[in-house]
């Protein structure tokens, strides 16, 4: 019984089940960027994405965006959250919203989480 218990907690845990903490956490960061979008604050907003994702944030881009973000909800954009880590060993979370598709990948740099895609677009 105590192995079968053990294998079991070894494979959910390789899984990357995701803690409440997790997905509070990934709730938070959505909420910050969709407030951002909010405002039409392009320049704070690319703080909130990796380095790699920041020049494709503009202002058009967050204002056509804005539109859309009156009409979702958090709930709606972070229904489940998967923790894993990155080939770089960076803890990550896999948001998926309620209708079963992927939102973005989060990564944590410098203890912040940062969206690894323009979710919005």
């Amino acid at each position: 019984m105590f192995r079968t218990a053990a294998v079991f907690l070894a494979v959910v845990v390789a899984a990357g089940v995701a803690s409440a903490d997790d997905k509070a956490d990934a709730r938070k960061a959505i909420e910050a960027q969709i407030e951002l979008i909010k405002k039409e604050d392009a320049n704070k907003l690319k703080d909130h994405f990796t380095e790699r994702q920041r020049d494709k944030i503009t202002a058009d881009v967050v204002k056509a965006a804005k539109k859309k973000a009156d009409s979702v909800t958090i709930d709606d954009l972070v229904d489940s959250v998967t923790a894993d880590k990155d080939k770089d060993g960076k803890k990550t979370m896999k948001l998926k919203m309620k209708n079963g598709r992927s939102l973005t990948t989060l990564v944590e740099v410098d203890g912040k989480w940062l969206a690894d895609t323009i979710w919005f677009k």
